[in-house]
C-alpha cells in the first residue's frame, strides 16, 4: 500500500528501555506454579498482590473480589503504554475488542429495556459513559467510521428484524475489519502479521463452531471475517465434509500443526477449549519475537499481549482455586507464559 505510515523506531528508545526493565516483573512459570499449588485461594491471591497487582488504595476485602485487581492491572498496562507512546493508534487498536463489547452491552440493554448491569469491560479507547451517551443520542460522529456504521447497522437491523443476536454478528465482524484497517495503514510486518493471525484464528474458530452446530453456508458467509490469509472458499468447501478434510486443506499453512493438535480433543469432546488454548499459545509464540527487537513499537505490543495472557492465567487460577478444581485441570487450562 503506497500510503502506509512508517513507525519511526528511534522514537521508542526510551519506551523500550522502560519496557525491558518492567518485563522482569512479569509472572513466570515459577510464580504461576506457586499460585496453582496454593492451599487456599487467599494464598494464590497473595502472589498477585506481591507482584504489584491493583492500584494504590485498591482494597480487596475478600478473595472473591480478585476481579478488581485484574481489571485495575489491565488499566495500568494501557496507562503505561499510552504514557510511553502517547496517541499511538496501534496501541489503542487492542482496546477495540472492549469498545465493541461495550457497544453490544449498551444496544442489547436498550433493545430489551433492561439496565446494562456491570458487564462493561474497561479500559476502552472510548470511555463507557461517553459511548452510552453517543448511542443514546444517536450522535456517533466522533466514533471511528467503521464503528459508527456498524452500530447504525445494528440499530437498523434490529428495528427491521427484532433479532438481538444479529448485533453480535455485525459488531464482531466490524471489530476485526476495524483492526485490519488500522494495521494495514502501517508499514510494519510485525503488526500486520499479528492482526492477520488474529483474524485467521477467529475465522477457524467460527468455522469449527458452525460445523459443530450444523450451520448452513449462508450462515457461515455472514459471520466469516474477510481479509484473512485463508481463502474464504476453503471454509465453504469443507463445511459439509469430515473435519479431517479441513485439516488437510490448511495442513501446510502456519496453522496446520495447531489444528492437527486440536482435532482429537474436538472430535472427542465437541469442545473448542483445546483449540482456543493452542490459539492463544500461537499468538504468544509470535509476539515473543518482540523480545529480540532492539528499537521500535514491537516490544510495547509484546508486553501488552504478555500482560493480557498473564491476566487471563491469573483469572483461570483464581476461578479454579475458588471452585476447588484440581491442580492438574487448572494447569491444563493455563496459557503459555511470555517469560
Amino acid at each position: 500500500m503506497p500510503n502506509q505510515k512508517k513507525i519511526k523506531e528511534s522514537e521508542f528508545n526510551y519506551a523500550v528501555a522502560r519496557i525491558r526493565a518492567i518485563e522482569k516483573g512479569l509472572l513466570d512459570k515459577t510464580k504461576f506454579d506457586r499460585m496453582v499449588e496454593a492451599k487456599t485461594p487467599d494464598e494464590a491471591l497473595k502472589v498477585l498482590l506481591e507482584a504489584g497487582y491493583g492500584r494504590t488504595g485498591t482494597e480487596v476485602k475478600s478473595v472473591f473480589e480478585y476481579e478488581k485487581l485484574l481489571k485495575d492491572e489491565s488499566k495500568k498496562v494501557y496507562e503505561l503504554l499510552n504514557e510511553l507512546a502517547p496517541g499511538q493508534e496501534v496501541i489503542n487498536m487492542f482496546l477495540l475488542s472492549n469498545d465493541y463489547h461495550n457497544a453490544k452491552v449498551i444496544l442489547k440493554a436498550e433493545f430489551s429495556g433492561q439496565t446494562e448491569g456491570s458487564i462493561f469491560i474497561e479500559p476502552g479507547s472510548v470511555p463507557v459513559e461517553k459511548l452510552k451517551l453517543m448511542i443514546k443520542d444517536r450522535n456517533m460522529k466522533e466514533l471511528p467510521e467503521i464503528m459508527q456504521k456498524a452500530i447504525e447497522e445494528c440499530i437498523d437491523t434490529y428495528n427491521r428484524t427484532g433479532d438481538p443476536q444479529l448485533i453480535d454478528l455485525i459488531l464482531d465482524k466490524a471489530q476485526y475489519r476495524h483492526m485490519l484497517s488500522i494495521s494495514g495503514s502501517f508499514c510494519n510486518k510485525f503488526i500486520n502479521e499479528l492482526v492477520l493471525s488474529l483474524v485467521d484464528l477467529t475465522n477457524i474458530k467460527i468455522f469449527l463452531r458452525a460445523k459443530n452446530l450444523n450451520k448452513t453456508w449462508d450462515f457461515l458467509q455472514k459471520i466469516l471475517i474477510p481479509g484473512g490469509s485463508i481463502d474464504i472458499k476453503v471454509f465453504f468447501e469443507n463445511l459439509d465434509a469430515p473435519l479431517e478434510n479441513f485439516v488437510q486443506a490448511i495442513k501446510y499453512s502456519r496453522y496446520g500443526s495447531l489444528l492437527e493438535n486440536s482435532i482429537e480433543s474436538i472430535n472427542r469432546t465437541g469442545s473448542l477449549s483445546g483449540f482456543e488454548k493452542l490459539s492463544d499459545n500461537f499468538i504468544t509464540s509470535f509476539v515473543k519475537k518482540a523480545r529480540y527487537v532492539t528499537f521500535g513499537i514491537e516490544p510495547l505490543i509484546g508486553y501488552l499481549m504478555a500482560k493480557e495472557t498473564e491476566i487471563k492465567n491469573a483469572r483461570i487460577i483464581m476461578v479454579g482455586k475458588i471452585n476447588n478444581i484440581s491442580n492438574d485441570i487448572i494447569r491444563e487450562r493455563l496459557r503459555e507464559a511470555y517469560v
